[in-house]
């Protein structure tokens, strides 16, 4: 799963069958049933039934109805991975399988860049050789902080030149979101919030102020040096200014219109919302008797906590957040896997604010395994004895 993730999603279809049903085989069942009662468990569960319930109050055509119930079917997969990797010993192998499948992509978009003649499928623009540019820097941004956590670990191991390669990985990384036009603008602003996020729980003031001040050079030479950076956050204040001052269908401006309207459509249902699938339907029923384009009636605002709030009102976001902050507590230690899991749940939080990426397909399996298999180590390490080891 974790190795076709970046690259196909019916493969990782394929391979979380499988999955699912080796792990029916393993589990025990009362285990399992006392591993539902913590809150990282019945929280994702709790948000799927809401999904499912909300088909019963939305007035949305039954297959949109189940089509985001779906989209949220991934949820119920916390439970299971926490569950199995408190009992597997292979939880680290998931994490390095995924960064060495990202670093082919890595490999591969570079290579892109360079030639767009390699360019292997009907990419958008030269370097995302696989899905979207939103998706790869979701991946990369992931792999630059998991990369640096393998190069302090092997470092303090006293293997320094293997603590060296990974490194020059994690620069690789950093490198391709600041020069190749592969990064979406979320990934480049959440990166630095990122960085703080991951700082200042592990170090002191006086190795934190030092560090910010590099960072603050380091982004002011990028911005000099990477016309692809630059021109990717400076689009954001002129396709403000095209759409404020013009009334021109911008990118931004598209979200500041979603935005708004969400807004209005949650003043009218406010406890429960509007029910599941319903989100397009208020979009076009708003449209009518205006000139519109198409992309001005959507199925997502483009914010996570609107898009529970207009399907799911009140009751969907204090899951929605529940569910964050109880992640985000299970890594509250000092120690590697919780800061990857932090780094996991902020990413989420971060890129959830332009985007709605509990609803998206890799986004949201990516923070389901993420979250899943940290959270599984977490639980194991705090337990006096460990159970039995489950063979998968």
């Amino acid at each position: 799963m974790a190795a076709s993730l970046p690259w196909s999603t019916t493969v990782f279809g394929i391979f979380t069958v499988l999955w699912f049903i080796c792990l029916i085989y393993a589990a025990d069942g009362q285990q399992f049933a006392e591993t539902l009662r913590r809150p990282e468990c019945f929280l994702p569960i709790a948000i799927f039934a809401l999904a499912v319930a909300g088909m019963f109050w939305s007035d949305a055509p039954w297959a949109a109805r189940v089509h985001i119930a779906g989209t949220m079917v991934k949820l119920l997969a916390v439970p299971p991975l926490i569950y199995q990797f408190e009992r597997s010993e292979r939880s680290a192998a998931v994490f390095l399988v995924f960064l060495a499948s990202c670093t082919v992509l890595l490999a591969l978009s570079w290579i892109n860049w360079l030639e767009p003649r390699t360019i292997l499928f009907k990419a958008i623009i030269p370097g995302v050789p696989v899905k979207n540019w939103i998706t790869q820097g979701v991946e990369f941004v992931l792999c630059f902080f998991g990369s640096l956590a393998l190069a302090i670990i092997k470092w303090r191991n006293d293997r320094h030149y293997t603590s060296l390669g990974f490194v020059l990985i994690a620069l690789c990384f950093l490198l391709n979101m600041i020069f190749v036009a592969a990064a979406s603008r979320t990934s480049l602003v959440s990166l630095p919030l990122l960085m703080v996020v991951a700082t200042f729980r592990y170090l002191g003031w006086r190795r934190a102020v030092p560090l910010y001040g590099v960072i603050v050079v380091v982004i002011c030479a990028t911005w000099f040096a990477s016309p692809a950076l630059r021109g990717r956050l400076e689009s954001i204040h002129d396709q403000y200014a095209q759409y404020a001052d013009h009334g021109k269908i911008t990118s931004v401006g598209l979200r500041l219109e979603y935005w708004s309207k969400a807004l209005q459509f949650i003043r009218t249902a406010p406890f429960a919302g509007h029910g599941t699938g319903s989100i397009r339907g208020l979009f076009a029923r708003d449209a009518i008797g205006k000139t519109i384009v198409a992309d001005q009636i959507v199925a997502n605002p483009h914010n996570q906590t609107l898009y529970f709030a207009i399907e799911w009102g009140v009751i969907g976001i204090i899951l929605l957040w529940a569910m964050w902050i109880a992640h985000f507590l299970m890594f509250t230690e000092i120690r590697w896997i919780s800061w990857l899991g932090i780094i996991v749940v902020s990413q989420n939080i971060f890129d959830s604010l332009f985007n709605s990426h509990i609803s998206d397909y890799v986004e949201g399996w990516i923070y389901v395994m993420g979250v899943g298999v940290a959270a599984g180590m977490i639980s194991r390490s705090r337990k006096p004895a460990s159970p039995a080891v489950i063979p998968i």
